[in-house]
């Protein structure tokens, strides 16, 4: 009887992954080939590990100037968007109350707060590109984000008793895994498509 512990919650989600500072492997919108997204500074970046093209996604901030009014003395909190304070670390800002101009530091953060949507039928969030380890199982869409994930997925539907984590989380990783793919029925044809997803170069 194969046991399978199964791993911590959102583990292989599409932020979380890149986030660990691994990679999700997609196929290149330019040959087809393998290629993968990493998390890289403040943006994320594609490369086609083939052809050797890539592409960025700035990470998109939103900016706020948070102050007392040196007039009023009222607490204010404006969003700014004038991209021509923007670029400094400090701007004048109308005070919402009295309208007196105070000299504020303006505050950047991230405008997903460091996440990303997850991957929606087999394509990464981002930049919208297919995943490498894609496949179908009766029609419907069968992905990996990396090659730990598809070996996770195998040991994971292959298994005979599926036991959670010592620590018991509300949920766990496969939580996130469709029931067509969980459902005893397709275990064979879903075991035998990962397994030959294992075989792709990369």
């Amino acid at each position: 009887m194969k046991r399978f512990e199964d791993e911590g919650a959102y583990k292989y989600s599409f932020y979380d992954v890149l986030r660990r500072g691994e990679q999700v492997d997609v196929k290149c919108k330019s040959c087809g080939g393998h290629a993968f997204i990493v998390k890289e500074d403040d943006h994320l970046a594609w490369k086609c590990s083939q052809c050797y093209a890539h592409g960025i996604h700035e990470t998109e901030y939103k900016y706020s100037a948070k102050s007392n009014c040196v007039r009023c003395e009222r607490w204010f909190n404006v969003e700014v968007k004038d991209e021509k304070k923007t670029p400094h670390k400090s701007s004048h800002i109308e005070c919402p109350h009295c309208g007196t101009v105070n000299h504020v530091e303006l505050h950047k953060k991230p405008a997903y707060r460091g996440c990303y949507p997850d991957i929606r039928d087999g394509r990464d969030p981002v930049f919208d590109m297919e995943l490498y380890f894609l496949d179908y199982v009766r029609g419907k869409v069968i992905w990996a984000v990396n090659r730990e994930h598809l070996n996770y997925l195998i040991a994971y539907i292959s298994a005979d008793l599926r036991v959670k984590p010592g620590n018991v989380q509300l949920k766990t990783a496969s939580h996130t895994i469709p029931a067509y793919i969980k459902n005893a029925k397709n275990r064979e044809l879903v075991v035998h498509t990962l397994t030959k997803l294992q075989h792709k170069s990369g």
